[in-house]
């Protein structure tokens, strides 16, 4: 797909981040709640499908990644710099691994700041994952006395993590009929356990 972009004389492009956490608490002894993380690599908010994504400009870093024709595995980090230790806490106390990572690249007006009319309001998806893991790495400055955290989001695409999944089953009568209640072809598997079968021995 194509779109005529000749009668813009500039266009900005924006990396949008979504972050859906399912446990998110503010205090340990809080209820964990279920909240979205939005954030962006502008300067300013910009809001995008209704949404607002909090702009934090260079304090946001985000590995490059390759644009294929077919889905391949690969990893990604999220950076995020300039977190006052005030703020470590919600990251500790919430549960960050497993959680769904959404990237997309907008594209926008510079002149009206708008999206553009080319039928791109939705941003195109640029990365989708869970959160393998994550770190924090303390920055002090000892002339100033001031410290500041960097947040790095180790992510995993979706192919990679169906990739590594494993699925199976136990072939036993009560697993069958966990799935299926009425099928009896595993029935006899305890009676059959132990024996011995000469395949092809003479009579």
């Amino acid at each position: 797909m194509s779109y005529d972009l000749t009668s813009y004389p500039s266009i900005g492009t924006a990396l949008l981040v979504s972050i859906e956490i399912d446990e998110y608490r503010v205090n340990p002894g809080d209820s964990p709640t279920s909240t979205v993380l939005r954030f962006c690599d502008q300067t300013r908010t910009i809001t995008f499908g209704g949404y607002p994504f909090v702009g934090t400009g260079q304090l946001l870093n985000i590995t490059a990644t390759r644009s294929e024709l077919r889905t391949s595995t690969g990893d990604l980090t999220i950076s995020l710099s300039g977190i006052p230790d005030n703020r470590i806490k919600e990251i500790i106390n919430s549960r960050i691994k497993g959680n769904r990572v959404q990237i997309f690249r907008a594209f926008y007006d510079p002149a009206t700041l708008g999206s553009l009319s080319i039928a791109l309001s939705d941003p195109i998806g640029r990365f989708f994952g869970v959160i393998n893991n994550y770190s924090i790495e303390e920055d002090y400055d000892i002339t100033n006395r001031t410290n500041s955290n960097t947040l790095s989001l180790i992510c995993s695409s979706w192919v990679e993590v169906l990739s590594k999944k494993v699925q199976n089953r136990k072939t036993n009568p009560n697993d069958m009929k966990s799935f299926y209640s009425t099928d009896v072809s595993f029935d006899r598997v305890p009676s059959l356990v132990g024996a011995n079968f000469d395949f092809g021995a003479p009579q």
